[in-house]
């Protein structure tokens, strides 16, 4: 019994020293313990399958023959990310304010299809509490553009209708590198105050562009009176009425003078008027007559 225990004993000792003496053991790191409890039952010889690559721009361009690949929702959500930008807008539009002796205008217009027939409209507001709406079709022969239109305003101040605006002409001919404005109405206030004076108006100017975004040219506007008014409290069937009160028909004002028009970014224009008034009933302080304008086109 006691040389089957030194045999044990010795052959234990033998394989301690075998596992001292070999270098292998010594170089070798303890393996990290598993991130995943449940990889580490998988067999060692069975890689995980790698994620799936995302595909780049390049691999994009060359399966779709050089095309952009259809944009990827998003995380969480099956809109992509990249949304196309809306449609524009199927009605033209447009906005644009002066600011002259008659103080500060505004309007907002638009032109709507029917059928074979655009119709204009637009809506003009002024800071003495007058608005008025525009209506009209708007006829295209190439560079050239008519639009006749009838309008009606409304003081909201007195509560009171104000004017009958008609007939309107509006002339547009844009033929690069010149353009031609032209607006010719008639305003008729007397058949709802007899204190208010009814008038022709016309507001024309040229423009010459020498290059895409400045332009300049002459400018001609002028008013007529249509109607012979009392514009003091007098009686004018009496005679004591002041001749210095009555406003006469005629010629009430023109103005030459010229326009500068600056393209202002995108769908934007100013026009810069600077007039000399030649009758002297219009003159305010001086003879000097002007206007800023801005349009914005939608």
């Amino acid at each position: 019994m006691i040389e089957n225990v030194m045999g044990k004993c010795c052959s234990a000792l033998a394989c301690v020293v075998g596992l001292l003496a070999s270098p292998s053991a010594w170089a070798q790191d303890p393996a990290p313990p598993p991130v995943d409890p449940g990889a580490a039952a998988a067999p060692a010889d069975t890689p995980a399958p790698a994620p799936p690559v995302e595909p780049t721009a390049t691999a994009g361009d060359a399966a779709t023959g050089g095309q952009a690949a259809p944009a990827t929702p998003a995380p969480g959500t099956t809109e992509p990310v990249g949304e196309p930008p809306p449609a524009p807008s199927q009605i033209p539009s447009w906005f644009r304010f002066d600011a002259d002796s008659l103080g500060l205008q505004v309007w907002a217009g638009a032109s709507h299809q029917l059928g074979p027939i655009s119709l204009s409209s637009d809506i003009y507001v002024t800071t003495l509490g007058t608005a008025e709406f525009d209506i009209g079709p708007a006829f295209t022969f190439g560079p050239v553009t008519l639009n006749p239109m009838v309008g009606f305003a409304f003081n909201f101040m007195t509560q009171q209708p104000a004017a009958l605006v008609a007939p309107q002409l509006f002339t547009y001919i844009d033929a690069k590198p010149v353009y031609f404005e032209s607006w010719i109405l008639g305003s008729f206030s007397s058949m709802f105050d007899e204190t208010v004076q009814n008038y022709l108006y016309s507001r024309d100017f040229l423009l010459f562009y020498p290059t895409d975004d400045f332009g300049i040219g002459p400018h001609l506007e002028l008013s007529v009176d249509l109607n012979e008014v009392v514009r003091a409290t007098d009686d004018p069937t009496t005679a004591d009425v002041n001749e210095e009160d009555i406003d006469n028909t005629g010629l009430a004002s023109l103005q030459i003078g010229g326009v500068i028009g600056l393209n202002y970014g995108t769908g934007n224009k100013l026009l810069l008027y600077l007039g000399y008034e030649t009758q002297k009933e219009s003159w305010l302080n001086d003879r000097i007559a002007g206007r800023f304008t801005f349009i914005h086109n939608f």
